[in-house]
């Protein structure tokens, strides 16, 4: 369904179109190529944390959720220094024109704020060779066996041609202790699909944590492009950093391979970690960070995966490297081993939330970083020999403001689809290099 656009949003993108390249961050170059940018969600949404897939027909699909209306939890607050509640809605919109328009934002959940979302625990998208559409998110639910809120792995389907998303699916089952008050069964996670109609669907499951210090992983995996799942099993034991979101690539031998944290005493560890037999057998763990970060909590950081046949990378913030900030590491061997990391953008006073992807021959990365003081801006940055050499960071010219969280997609012809969150709406840029 093309968009009914409201006069509103219709100013905004063309404002956005006439800003875009007028804005790069001080002292940066602007990436070189062309870019079409578009608005997708209008800034009354308060939208956030946008996950971003291209259908095989060049379709292009976002996924993001709404604002947290959960007021603060003062006991919560008090315990761990942060709220642990939210109440928002998990929000759709396409576009077959290649990203110059999008559909109007078409809500996927079913219960107003039955979603559990924060920016660093966001719904996940992917689409099959067939063209389905798969959507992976957290939801609020009531646990029968202790009574108290917890958190649930929801699954959306839908298919490209008739675009209507059943309703939602329950992945995991029930937690069945209380030991932290609020049991996570099914946050922080990544969803992927394989060659012959495997999905893949993968979650940080905190329902035996009692330290609050580790968790388990958790898989479920379809064999029908979605139509049915199988029982959620463990395949990684209470090992894991409780609040980082996992990544997800399946490679050229129908391998699963997981970006994560891995907890090792006081240390909090990238790694990525390989599964066969569509998930059920471990064949190898990969530390990829370089100096190890001490954290006596969770860094709240994703590690990003892209992998090309036998050519692998990976992206994450670096706590413990000096300058600390976004780090790059490449294996050629697929994955086997890897190289030391080294940082993308060391003159950045900040740099966080990399993501990359392959185009064609090439490697591609995106993320947001400070210079000096002023707002968080995308950047990017090119490699032509799969990760180990990269070109200097540049800018991509966005609008002024905050822009954060960015996610990215490759299209057939080479060319590279970001999404990210500008101040409270969501955005999408096409960059044809």
């Amino acid at each position: 369904m093309r968009s009914n656009v409201s006069n509103a949003i219709a100013w905004a993108v063309a404002m956005l179109l006439y800003q875009g390249a007028a804005a790069p961050a001080a002292e940066s170059r602007v990436a070189p190529g062309t870019f079409e940018l578009t608005a997708v969600s209008p800034p009354a949404m308060a939208a956030q944390s946008p996950d971003l897939a291209i259908g095989p027909d060049g379709s292009i699909n976002i996924v993001w959720l709404g604002e947290n209306t959960a007021p603060p939890n003062a006991a919560q607050i008090a315990a761990r220094g942060h709220s642990h509640d939210s109440s928002t809605s998990l929000y759709f919109a396409r576009s077959t024109d290649g990203g110059r328009s999008f559909s109007s934002p078409q809500q996927v959940n079913r219960g107003k704020g039955d979603v559990w979302g924060f920016s660093i625990s966001k719904p996940r998208i992917a689409i099959s060779e067939g063209g389905v559409i798969h959507i992976l998110y957290p939801g609020n639910a009531r646990n029968a066996t202790t009574g108290e809120n917890e958190t649930v792995a929801l699954y959306a389907r839908a298919t490209s041609d008739r675009m209507v998303f059943e309703s939602p699916r329950r992945l995991n089952v029930d937690a069945l202790t209380d030991a932290l008050t609020k049991d996570d069964g099914g946050s922080f996670a990544t969803i992927i699909t394989g060659p012959q109609q495997q999905v893949y669907a993968a979650w940080i499951d905190t329902r035996t944590m009692t330290s609050g210090e580790t968790a388990r992983a958790a898989l479920t995996v379809s064999q029908d492009d979605g139509k049915t799942f199988s029982p959620d099993f463990e395949i990684l034991p209470s090992m894991v950093c409780p609040c980082c979101q996992l990544s997800s690539v399946v490679d050229s031998q129908g391998r699963l391979a997981l970006g994560i944290r891995l907890v090792d005493g006081k240390y909090r560890d990238n790694e990525i970690v390989v599964f066969s037999d569509q998930g059920r057998r471990l064949d190898s763990r990969r530390r990829v960070a370089g100096a190890r970060w001490e954290l006596e909590g969770c860094p709240r950081k994703p590690t990003a995966i892209a992998v090309r046949d036998n050519q692998w990378a990976t992206a994450f913030y670096a706590g413990a490297e000096r300058p600390d900030g976004v780090y790059t590491a490449w294996s050629n061997d697929g994955g086997t081993t890897w190289s030391v990391p080294r940082a993308l953008h060391p003159e950045a006073t900040r740099s966080d939330a990399p993501t990359l992807v392959f185009g064609g021959r090439r490697l591609f990365v995106v993320w947001q970083a400070r210079l000096d003081t002023g707002d968080y801006r995308l950047f990017a940055s090119v490699s032509d020999d799969g990760g180990q050499n990269f070109s200097e960071p540049t800018t991509l010219p966005i609008p002024t403001g905050v822009a954060r969280l960015p996610t990215i997609a490759a299209h057939t012809d080479g060319s590279i689809q970001v999404a990210w969150q500008q101040d409270r709406s969501i955005m999408t840029l096409r960059w044809r290099p």
